[in-house]
C-alpha cells in the first residue's frame, strides 16, 4: 500500500511541476475562466500516465470542482464556458467542452447552444 502512495506522492508532485510551463501559457491565469487567484495544475482525462502540459490546464479552484469527478458547479456561474469551448489550447479546449457538455445534460440551454454553435477540429474532436 505504500508503495502505492507513494506513486501517488510523486505524481501529484510531476503534476506540481507543471505549474510553471502551463503559468506561462496561460499568463497566470485560469485558462477556462480566466480568473487569477487559486491557480493549479488540473489534469485533462485521457492523457499519459504521467503528467503532460499538453493534458493539463491551470485551472482556479472553482474550475477544478466543476471539472472534478463530483462536478459540484452552478451553471450561472459557468456562463464562461460560452467563450472557453472556442480555446486555441487544446487542453483547455478539451475541458471546456467536456465540461459544457455536462452542463448541457443537466438542463442549461446555453451550453447546449454553445456547442451546438461549435466548429472542433478533427484532431480535437476524436479526443473528446
Amino acid at each position: 500500500m505504500a508503495r502505492g502512495r507513494d506513486r501517488h506522492q510523486a505524481h501529484q508532485q510531476a503534476l506540481a511541476g507543471l505549474g510553471r510551463v502551463l503559468s506561462r501559457r496561460a499568463g497566470s491565469s485560469c485558462e477556462l475562466c480566466g480568473e487569477g487567484a487559486g491557480l493549479r495544475p488540473f489534469e485533462v482525462e485521457g492523457g499519459p500516465s504521467e503528467p503532460d502540459p499538453e493534458w493539463a490546464v491551470l485551472a482556479c479552484e472553482r474550475c477544478r470542482e466543476a471539472m472534478g469527478p463530483k462536478g459540484r458547479w452552478s451553471a450561472g456561474e459557468l456562463r464562461f464556458l460560452e467563450t472557453a469551448v472556442w480555446s486555441d489550447v487544446v487542453p483547455a479546449q478539451l475541458a471546456a467542452v467536456r465540461l459544457a457538455r455536462r452542463v448541457a445534460e443537466a438542463g442549461e440551454g446555453w451550453a447546449r447552444d454553445a456547442l451546438d454553435g461549435l466548429y472542433l477540429d478533427p484532431s480535437v474532436e476524436v479526443l473528446l
